[in-house]
């Protein structure tokens, strides 16, 4: 027995759970092609649809593992901030916008129904975005503002997310456009807060480089899987946006705050 033939003969005997999480992955056709038939190991020609099958599980693989990536990605910047008590260097209003900029994205694509893979980190990100957000607020002398913000972040979630039936698909089609300026605006006081200061302040270098790996892999999947020039546009913008925060970590990298600088002098 060949190895393709020993090879196929275990992927088709393989439990049904395993069967039905790889079909809901991949879906039927391209289960076929890429496990139970393994008809690539044979020798050519090979089937007409190896190639999208193929593309498309490089897709989800990729698509899983930013979900996977988003849900610990911003726990360096959160820690560097509760580390130096300070928010110096990261810009609240640019926070702010993101959160609102994540929350408007993952209502489209919930709604929508796009694949969670495309989208999962989405909610990961808001979640974690809201922490800092709050503890910006609460290092810059604003607890009370603070304090007010979470109620209202969690309320606008559940209508936007979970609400039945929650907003209409017009309202839905105009929050997804707002994202793109939203993004805009979100990264855009944070780059002029750096190039100001000439220092990145308390802003994680690890979440920054890996924000732009995120994006640029996001790229990737939003054109394999989501048919939707909106949502292409705005992750289109996030890399090139997260692109220009990495060349800025680069060239201030070591550079100390204006404050500390100012403190050295004395």
């Amino acid at each position: 027995m060949s190895l393709a033939s020993a090879i196929q003969q275990i992927t088709r005997s393989l439990p049904a759970p395993v069967v039905q999480l790889g079909q809901s992955i991949v879906g039927d056709e391209c289960y076929n092609v890429l496990v139970r038939d393994a008809s690539f190991l044979d020798a050519p020609p090979y089937p007409v649809a190896l190639a999208p099958c193929a593309k498309l599980a490089l897709s989800k693989i990729v698509g899983i593992g930013i979900v996977f990536a988003s849900s610990i990605i911003k726990l360096p910047q959160i820690a560097k901030l509760v580390g130096s008590r300070s928010a110096k260097g990261v810009s609240i209003p640019g926070t702010g916008l993101e959160c609102l900029s994540y929350l408007g994205l993952l209502a489209y694509a919930v709604r929508a129904g796009f694949p969670f893979s495309t989208y999962g980190e989405q909610a990961f990100l808001w979640v974690q975005d809201v922490v800092v957000f709050v503890l910006l607020l609460v290092y810059s002398g604003q607890s009370v503002v603070a304090v007010g913000v979470v109620p209202a972040v969690l309320a606008a979630a559940y209508y936007l997310v979970v609400a039945v039936p929650g907003p209409s698909p017009a309202v839905l089609a105009t929050l997804q456009a707002a994202t793109i300026p939203l993004s805009l605006a979100s990264k855009v006081p944070q780059i002029v807060t750096i190039f100001s200061n000439k220092s990145t302040g308390q802003l994680s270098a690890v979440s920054v480089f890996a924000y732009l790996a995120g994006s640029v892999a996001r790229v990737f999947t939003t054109v394999q899987e989501v048919d939707d020039q909106i949502v292409l546009s705005g992750v289109v913008l996030g890399a090139l946006l997260n692109g220009v925060l990495v060349v800025q970590m680069v060239m201030y990298w070591g550079a100390a705050a204006p404050v500390e600088k100012d403190k050295k002098g004395k």
